[in-house]
């Protein structure tokens, strides 16, 4: 049974309100939902479970299994407090209701419940609340202790409300017995209502007890239950509008039942008459083929039979003429008889049977070839896709041509994929200016386990592609990537039509090809996986075939833009190379990149290498990005403050710091130095951290950086100058490659 929970006042209750619901309070509050005994105070009272179904004290011993109760309502699970039953709390409000109800209903059957003799009832005592006879009820008032009760007739608590019913609760502390709860003592180690005695003795706020007024608490806590009590009727509100909703799938899946049955039933009954009309045919061939057989032999029979008596007649003459006549007779007819004989012998005849009576049935694409095809016959389709369950990956970039961008995956309510194929599945398309499109979704389920959305952007900037199956929105915020489109208005040099997105391979011109692996997670980073685009990089760039390692080649004269054929699709000014791919989606990102050096000639203010995240439109403009807004660079050169060759932070033009990398100053030729930094982005904060892998400690940091899914991606870019003073390499670690993120970079996200 449920705990009944007052949304008022138990002070306004009133008959009024109870009366129409007498019998469902009876069962729901009053009765034990095992026994179906009415509670009492002796040796049935109501144990409240946690999750507040009750039942006696006598069928509550039933339940138990050691240490555990299990409610035979729910079928909840619950832990004995302390082992022992009675810690599980008496809810003492169905006392009120059990004595309201009696008198309400059985009056007359009330029994004295002082007095030995259990003589009728006549009055109540509000503070014992005890029924009382008419002896008892003089004596009650005579007695010192309960002259001062309040003792009410049994027919005028017809009219009154629950709180007649109602006794004020006094403490059981000795020498504290007439005194009523008029506190509540708040500590963790009381948590309880206590008397005013036991707040001034035992309860002080010196102490660290924390006492209210009851009332108050009362309130605070009955508003709080109130909230409580709202909050779940909306939880049951969304409850009975899933049940609504499972009642409208069942009777549709019902209905389709019949229509589907009935479906299948003309299909079949149509394919049955199919079949019965190609028996009917095999039969009348069958009889249209042995009666031609029998006409045919019923003609050669005919002509034998006839033939046969011939033989036979002229035989019985030529041998009756032989025997019963005379010579001279004999001789009369010889010429005659021999003549005929000759002919008859001399006639031919067929001695073969005309026909013949092999006929039997070929059973070409019947038996088991019948049988597989009626197993193909028609398809019974559904399917368990759960769409909260469903899986959508967005392509990071995609460039003018036609690509995937959104990759959706069914699962049902377990988690199991779905690769049924045919489900409604659509997708919109919003572009950065609002404009709605619907591409065609394509079905690979059955092949490659999921729905492809294909896209060809014609406009630069964010776009958000929304997906429906089955008619029902997977996410309303839907699902974001970016679009490139061609050269644009940037400025750029360089073909990007040739940078390719993190689901493209990327090719060195030759006819290797990279293909990106998995992103590797540590904690809340990611570790994108991303390589060198030797599809772009400088002509003076040499990577690796594993797109991981590059260097810069010695040559006898720059590479100035006027060499290079812009048709190449390669960088002319930026003396390096890009990522593959962009960072711009929510989240921690991290990268590192192991650097090595060996000065060749004397380095003065000589620029070695940079490492930087852009935007994609100031990347070519220069050699290198540390003068402009969108750029922020970190780079190794020839310091003019210091003399040392320094690692120094730029950003819009500005240097912001700089750190020496060797103590020499100038480092002479010979000098190797090897280096690792570490580079974590914030798209949520805007920070980029650079840190010293092996030191473990901040190099610099980077803030307000214009990154999130509502701007242009930033590209990680890797530039290396001047091979001919000095031999740089760097090696790319991303995904997999990395092991751990230094604590540095993290803790200073925090900071």
């Amino acid at each position: 049974m449920y705990l009944p929970v007052m949304t008022q006042s138990p002070r306004v209750s009133s008959k009024v309100s109870l009366r129409p619901q007498i019998e469902h309070v009876r069962q729901k509050f009053l009765e034990c939902g095992i026994c179906m005994n009415e509670y009492n105070d002796t040796d049935r009272r109501p144990r409240v479970l946690p999750c507040l179904h009750s039942f006696c004290d006598q069928c509550i011993k039933t339940m138990r299994t050691r240490d555990v109760i299990k409610c035979s309502e729910c079928n909840e699970s619950h832990d004995i407090p302390g082992g022992d039953m009675n810690n599980f709390p008496v809810d003492e409000s169905r006392e009120y209701l059990i004595n309201y109800l009696k008198v309400q209903t059985k009056s007359s059957q009330i029994l004295c419940e002082e007095c030995a003799m259990k003589k009728k009832a006549t009055n109540r005592c509000k503070e014992c609340s005890q029924f009382l006879c008419g002896e008892c009820t003089d004596a009650h008032k005579r007695t010192k202790i309960t002259k001062t009760h309040d003792v009410v007739n049994i027919e005028d608590l017809k009219e009154a409300t629950l709180e007649e019913y109602q006794h004020t609760h006094t403490c059981k502390v000795h020498g504290h017995e007439d005194q009523p709860f008029a506190f509540y003592c708040y500590s963790k180690s009381c948590d309880k209502p206590v008397c005013a005695l036991c707040a001034v003795k035992e309860h002080q706020e010196s102490k660290g007890h924390e006492i209210r007024n009851i009332e108050d608490v009362y309130l605070e806590n009955k508003r709080a239950i109130e909230v409580l009590v709202s909050e779940v009727k909306h939880r049951q509100l969304s409850a009975d509008d899933t049940l609504t909703s499972i009642e409208e799938i069942v009777k549709k899946m019902d209905t389709l039942q019949t229509s589907v049955t009935e479906e299948i039933d003309v299909l079949f009954d149509r394919c049955q008459k199919i079949v019965d009309r190609r028996r009917n045919e095999l039969k009348n061939k069958l009889h249209a083929i042995v009666k031609a057989k029998k006409i045919r032999l019923q003609q050669q029979t005919e002509e034998l039979s006839n033939h046969r008596s011939n033989m036979d007649d002229a035989n019985e003459v030529a041998g009756s003429v032989s025997t019963y006549s005379t010579p001279s007779e004999c001789l009369n007819m010889k010429d005659a008889i021999k003549r005929r004989l000759k002919e008859l012998k001399e006639k031919p005849f067929d001695i073969t049977p005309h026909e013949n009576a092999d006929i039997k049935f070929q059973k070409s694409c019947l038996g088991d070839e019948f049988q597989e095809f009626l197993n193909s016959c028609g398809h019974v389709w559904s399917t368990s896709a759960y769409v909260p369950n469903t899986q959508v990956v967005t392509n990071d970039v995609i460039v003018d041509e036609e690509e995937v961008a959104v990759v959706v995956r069914l699962f049902d309510v377990d988690g199991n994929q779905q690769n049924e194929g045919e489900v409604e599945v659509r997708a919109e398309v919003r572009d950065p200016e609002g404009n709605l499109t619907q591409p065609l979704v394509e079905d690979c389920a059955q092949s490659e386990g999921c729905y492809s959305v294909p896209f060809v952007g014609n406009k630069t900037g964010k776009h958000v592609c929304y997906i429906y199956v089955m008619g029902e929105q997977v996410n309303t915020e839907g699902y974001s990537f970016y679009v490139l489109t061609g050269r644009g208005d940037s400025g750029a040099t360089f073909n990007k039509d040739r940078i390719k997105s993190a689901s493209t391979s990327t090719t060195d011109g030759g006819d290797r090809t990279f293909t990106p692996g998995v992103d590797l997670v540590l904690g809340d980073v990611i570790c994108p996986e991303f390589v060198f685009d030797s599809s772009i990089s400088h002509a003076s760039i040499e990577i690796s075939e594993n797109a991981k390692h590059m260097k810069a080649k010695p040559v006898k004269r720059p590479y100035f833009g006027s060499h290079q054929s812009k048709e190449s699709g390669r960088l002319i000014n930026y003396r390096g190379t890009m990522a593959n791919l962009p960072l711009y989606k929510t989240g921690l990102f991290y990268f590192e990149v192991a650097v090595q050096y060996k000065v060749l000639r004397l380095i003065r203010q000589t620029m070695l290498f940079e490492i930087a995240l852009a935007r994609l439109d100031v990347v070519d403009k220069h050699y290198s990005v540390d003068c402009y807004p969108y750029a922020w660079a970190v780079s190794a050169r020839g310091c003019h403050v210091c003399g040392k060759v320094c690692l120094q932070t730029w950003h819009n033009g500005q240097l912001l710091a700089h750190n020496a990398l060797s103590p020499r100053t100038p480092n002479p030729p010979g000098t190797s130095v090897r280096l690792r930094y570490g580079f974590l982005l914030d798209t949520v904060k805007r920070h980029w951290i650079v840190v010293d892998a092996k030191s473990n400690k901040i190099v610099f940091h980077f803030k307000n950086l214009v990154v999130s899914e509502l701007s242009e991606p930033l590209w990680p870019l890797f530039g290396i100058y001047n091979p001919e003073l000095v031999s740089v390499t760097f090696q790319l670690l991303t995904g997999s490659d990395i092991n751990s993120i230094p604590e540095a970079a993290t803790d200073g996200l925090v900071i």
